[in-house]
């Protein structure tokens, strides 16, 4: 005769819960992680944008892209490094806004993700 199994229910219950517990957790993870790389790179846009704009130097370009991705991710990304280089083109500017720095470990995989992004955007010169 085969031996009772009791409580075996309980224990695959709980195994399938943690599961998708540990899954659930992970799509999370992903979410942010995403989310965290989109303002990275809006957040550049933005600083490239901004340089181009009459009036506006590489500092507040900096300034800007700073403040968009600070206040979009809070501390989802550390070690951000902002380096804006103004290029001439003709009688144009070229302005590229470079953004490092690694998304921070969110959720059940403790790994941060770096991301490096950057955007471009031309600065119009005298038109006659």
């Amino acid at each position: 005769m085969m031996a009772p199994e009791r409580g075996s229910a309980l224990v695959e219950s709980i195994f399938g819960i943690v599961f998708l517990m540990i899954l659930s957790l992970g799509v999370a993870q992903l979410a942010l992680t995403l989310y965290g790389r989109n303002v990275v790179i809006a957040s550049a846009h933005e600083g490239a944008r901004a340089a181009t704009e009459l009036g506006r130097d590489s500092g507040e370009a900096e300034a800007i892209a700073l403040r968009t991705t600070r206040s979009a991710t809070g501390s989802l990304v550390d070690d951000l490094e902002i380096e804006v280089v103004t290029e001439p083109a003709g009688d144009d500017d070229l302005v590229t806004v470079r953004l490092r720095g690694r998304l921070a470990a969110v959720g059940p995989v403790p790994i941060t993700i770096p991301v490096e992004t950057q955007a471009s955007s031309v600065r119009l010169g005298e038109v006659d």
